[in-house]
């Protein structure tokens, strides 16, 4: 049996993966590290999570993680990560 641990990010770092937090079951897991922004990762959370809206069919669709699971993909091996670019200071000259 797989031990899930607790993903973590880095600073700068966005990052989706299959995980636990505590006692809870397994789940997909939204983390964010220093320098980024809780609304960055709540978006992350909303475009990955929301069905699509179907302009011919006039209703919603499966989210990304329904769509995934029904071609066949193992969502537990599911890792997303982005970093923010590096800004260059005056400093840094």
């Amino acid at each position: 049996m797989k031990r899930w641990s607790k993903p973590r990010a880095k600073p700068g770092e966005l990052k989706v993966q299959y995980g636990k937090l505590g006692r809870d079951s397994p789940d997909i897991i939204y983390t964010s590290g220093d320098n980024t922004s809780g609304a960055d990762r709540r978006f992350l959370h909303y475009m990955f999570s929301q069905g699509h809206y179907s302009p011919i069919k006039k209703e919603f669709g499966h989210n990304l993680y329904e769509e995934l699971e029904a071609r066949g993909y193992d969502l537990t091996t599911l890792k997303f990560s982005i970093q923010k670019k590096q800004t260059i200071t005056s400093e840094g000259k």
